[in-house]
């Protein structure tokens, strides 16, 4: 019996072994300035909306370095199938995406706070009660955008799925994952808005719940198979629910305007 062709698997192993090894030397990299970018980003729990812009700034070179990371990422992935290797970084990718949407949110936030919150606390001084708040339709009305899939793309350096889907990109289901990501973050955000010790912030909580709302109803129009993505949409819900009770226990409490 010819045992060479043993030998050869055995070389075909090998070199899927150090393939995957490489890859996840890479993906760590990666994790390691995703780690640095949400460490500066989750002051917002703890900061005043009118300095979310100024530390999502402080992620710009922190941004350059993981564009650099997943590029090099890229370059190795795209030497092979891509559904081959896909499932080592693509837990990475989301939370690279869910990084970027974080980001663009709170500097969203913290522009629309600092445009018309501070101006109209200003003119309120009087009144500490609503000192914050503002008229719900006007808080509705300057509610955040989701940043697009091509928008997550160019900010991480790769195409987005919808283009080839046998080269290295972002895919539909990693976009989808890392905006149920943001959606459970900003639930923490907008709990966190109201218990501070000092600077507490009201409209924060309000835009948070009508942005997550409408993120809720978009993915009710997705017809999902009963997979991860699907369960993930299914706890959607109890995060809007977070949300409502902030905004209930606010309103009994007569902190906002109904």
């Amino acid at each position: 019996m010819d045992l060479e062709i043993f030998n050869k698997c055995q070389d075909s192993i090998d070199r899927d072994s150090e393939i995957r090894e490489n890859i996840r030397n890479l993906t760590k990299a990666i994790d390691q300035h995703v780690r640095s970018i949400l460490s500066i980003l989750s002051t917002a729990h703890s900061s005043v909306p009118s300095s979310f812009p100024t530390f999502a700034a402080r992620t710009s070179k922190s941004f350059q370095f993981l564009k650099e990371a997943i590029q090099n990422l890229a370059a190795l992935a795209s030497q092979h199938p891509f559904y081959k290797y896909n499932a080592l970084w693509s837990r990475t990718l989301q939370n690279a995406a869910f990084a970027t949407f974080f980001r663009d949110w709170l500097v969203n936030e913290g522009n629309s706070y600092n445009a018309y919150d501070c101006g109209s606390s200003k003119e309120e001084n009087s009144d500490q009660t609503i000192g914050t708040a503002t008229e719900n339709e006007d808080v509705t009305a300057r509610v955040g955008q989701l940043t697009s899939l091509d928008g997550v793309c160019e900010t991480l350096g790769v195409k987005p799925g919808l283009e080839d889907e046998n080269t290295f990109h972002l895919s539909l289901e990693e976009y989808l994952q890392a905006t149920i990501s943001l959606i459970s973050e900003l639930s923490r955000l907008a709990i966190n808005s109201v218990i501070m010790a000092e600077n507490s912030n009201y409209s924060t909580p309000i835009r948070i719940n009508h942005f997550v709302k409408q993120l809720q109803a978009g993915f009710l129009v997705l017809n999902l198979k009963n997979d991860a993505l699907r369960s993930r949409v299914d706890s959607i819900k109890y995060d809007v629910k977070k949300v409502e009770e902030v905004i209930y226990d606010l309103s009994l409490r007569g902190l906002i305007k109904k």
